[in-house]
């Protein structure tokens, strides 16, 4: 079929088929639940070499992923990594180096590890001699908890911060990892899960990491029983259907009654282990078409944290699953790998998208600066497209359209890997308005990116401190719920009342050497409104002193807070803050973290963000970044003392050649490190 392509009108022209055409209308002003955040990470088997990770790490660069699981398989002494544990059950010894390899190199792409504690180490197995004695209970609970604490001290001390560990993997797949019962599984998670906190205080610990979802309830009431560490439940899901586990997940967490509690989806494929093969449609163009039909569903569920995608690099040695991202014996990149690349392309805020096709899905975001639209075709037939795009927000840009099908982006049938569009061109878009007509192909994709001239990165890595543990809350685990999104990437805020009148949107970061100042950027959609005495939008530090108690809070808001607010803070210091702030600009102001420092302060401070009974359908932004205009956070360090006062006033002065009287924002005390204070007047 011969096709006659032009942008230089706006319009796409193509020949037309006999076949129907399919309308399809974005509208870059109307936002829509749920954004499409970058919460689908990646699972790395230890079914790997060192040369194939030094050749395919890199290539996580490409991808906008935040999480990554890998699972250690101790015991399994021909894998990689392995034996991570020597000497015997008496004096255990460890050889962590290649796991560690493994985990740094793959934190340089992604902010958070989830690492699997499992299985029996070959010096506490009871058949040593067996390859499937990893299988068997530990036979010294004692060292087993030793080693699970050494563990997290490893990465702690790696400063793997902001992460996860599960505790096994699969024991309810007898078959496969575990010989135990149920109730050696929760001895293992209760020996496990203390040992864990006590080496890493601050990384979050769960499990079961279950093929099924027939443990989640056993191990939530041993843990309510026994008042064990469990900040997580995690299941694992291959094929189409995934609702099962999510389901068991919710009801079991529902019943822990710990709102901070979440839920992990460590390992999914939509493929049964039949289609997962080589030559299979896990390595053909469809497996693109299948991706983007599994994210709706993955990105409706606010409270499941991460996803991770069945995997990222094939499973070498003795198993033929061809599931990967990546060509084991290649380094190819398969479709699939350019389907996560073209999402990892998309503006996180949703917009409103309407096809009139049952057959053909699809999703669009938009930003200031990049406009977005993917549909997929499920059906087995070609289709013509007909897109129009209105409300773009910008005037002149590029457009640039991508296929994933049989003839394009799959490696697999065209042995070219490299994501390449079909065509690219410069664009002046006329009353905010594009129409375009193209091809989604068989159970193929299409997708349109329009970028704004001299558009920023779209997803920029901030640096704004250390993350060292994030607290969630979901006090209703329904896709209906309020909720509040945090991206350690880009420490982007997205909180949304969603469908709830009265809901409560809350979520905490708590972060080691946060400047000085940092600065707050917000945008919101919806009716605010002020529905009873608790109704808030605000943003709370809670600091924390050398005892590592949290002794101190400020509160900024923009004018939506009661001080006669019943609501409790479930993290912090759990009153009341002790100062309010009211800024003239909720959407632009500056936030002077060194001015309420505590005498006695420790370096970490808990930020949370809060949206709570505000009406239906609101939704609201923040993007937080380094303040450094005045020069102040490169003048003061984060305790200045008398010696270093005098030359940081004097620089203050004559910052930028201005005078202090001159300056946007500043400082009017600095706390001293010795418990004084000195005043910086104005000339």
């Amino acid at each position: 079929m011969k096709r006659l392509l032009t942008f230089g009108s706006v319009l796409l022209i193509m020949v037309q088929s006999a076949v129907s055409q399919v309308t399809i209308h974005m509208n870059c002003a109307q936002w829509e639940e749920h954004p499409l955040v970058k919460k689908i990470g990646l699972y790395q088997t230890p079914l790997v070499s060192k040369a194939w990770l030094d050749r395919d790490l890199p290539k996580l660069d490409e991808l906008e992923v935040r999480s990554m699981r890998y699972e250690m398989a101790c015991g399994k002494d021909d894998l990689y990594g392995q034996p991570c544990v020597v000497g015997n059950a008496q004096r255990p010894a460890y050889s962590l180096g290649q796991i560690d390899y493994l985990l740094s190199q793959v934190q340089k792409y992604s902010p958070v590890l989830v690492i699997s504690h499992g299985y029996t180490p070959t010096i506490l197995q009871s058949r040593p001699t067996e390859w499937s004695g990893f299988m068997d209970p530990p036979t010294n609970f004692d060292t087993w908890a030793i080693i699970n604490e050494r563990f997290a001290k490893e990465w702690k001390d790696k400063n793997y911060d902001n992460s996860y560990v599960e505790v096994w993997n699969e024991p309810d797949l007898k078959d496969g990892f575990f010989t135990g019962t149920v109730d050696d599984y929760l001895n293992i998670y209760e020996t496990a899960a203390p040992a864990v906190r006590k080496g890493f205080a601050d990384i979050k610990v769960g499990g079961p990491a279950g093929a099924f979802n027939w443990w989640h309830q056993s191990l939530v009431d041993r843990a309510k029983a026994k008042n064990l560490p469990l900040d997580f439940l995690s299941g694992h899901a291959y094929g189409a259907d995934y609702a099962w586990q999510l389901d068991g997940m919710r009801s079991a967490l529902t019943s822990l009654g710990r709102n901070e509690a979440e839920m992990l989806l460590t390992e999914y494929s939509p493929y049964p282990a039949a289609e997962y093969q080589a030559d299979g449609p896990v390595e053909r163009a469809e497996a693109a078409m299948t991706f983007f039909n599994a994210l709706p569903g993955f990105l409706d569920c606010p409270d499941l944290t991460y996803v991770n995608w069945a995997q990222y690099i094939d499973p070498g040695f003795f198993v033929g699953d061809k599931l990967g991202l990546i060509d084991r014996d290649s380094g190819s990149r398969k479709a699939l790998f350019n389907a996560f690349k073209l999402y990892g392309m998309m503006p996180a805020d949703r917009r409103s998208l309407t096809i009139n096709s049952g057959t053909i899905k699809g999703m669009a975001s938009a930003s200031d600066d990049c406009v977005t639209a993917v549909v997929w075709n499920t059906a087995s037939s070609e289709r013509q497209l007909a897109f129009t795009i209105d409300n773009i927000p910008f005037e002149t840009g590029t457009i640039e359209v991508y296929h994933i099908d049989e003839e394009h982006n799959s490696w697999y049938e065209t042995k070219k890997g490299t994501l390449e569009a079909s065509r690219s061109e410069r664009v002046e878009i006329a009353n905010q308005r594009v129409e375009l007509k193209d091809v989604v192909r068989n159970k193929g994709v299409c997708f349109i990116r329009i970028v704004a001239d001299n558009a920023p990165t779209l997803f920029p890595q901030v640096k704004l401190g250390t993350i060292v543990h994030t607290h969630q809350w979901f006090p209703k685990r329904t896709n209906d719920a309020s909720y509040a999104l945090f991206d350690p990437k880009t420490w982007t805020l997205r909180l949304s009342s969603n469908k709830e009148t009265s809901g409560r949107a809350l979520v905490g970061i708590e972060v080691e050497r946060l400047p000085n100042f940092v600065k707050v950027a917000g945008v919101g959609d919806g009716n605010v409104q002020r529905i009873n005495a608790n109704s808030t939008m605000n943003i709370r530090l809670d600091y924390q002193n050398k005892e590592g108690q949290y002794c101190y809070s400020v509160l900024y808001h923009g004018g939506l807070y009661s001080t006669v607010r019943t609501t409790t803070m479930p993290w912090g210091t759990k009153k009341k803050p002790d100062t309010i702030i009211q800024v003239e600009d909720f959407n632009n102001f500056i936030i002077n973290v060194a001015e309420h420092k505590p005498e006695n302060y420790s370096g970490r401070i808990l930020i949370s963000f809060e949206m709570q009974n505000v009406g239906a359908g609101v939704k609201q932004n923040f993007q937080l970044s380094r303040e450094s205009s005045s020069g102040i956070n490169d003048i003061l360090p984060d305790n200045p003392t008398n010696d270093t006062m005098d030359s940081a006033v004097e620089a203050i002065y004559n910052v930028n050649g201005q005078r202090m009287s001159e300056l946007s924002h500043g400082i009017n005390i600095i706390r001293m490190s010795n418990g004084a204070s000195r005043k910086i007047y104005k000339p």
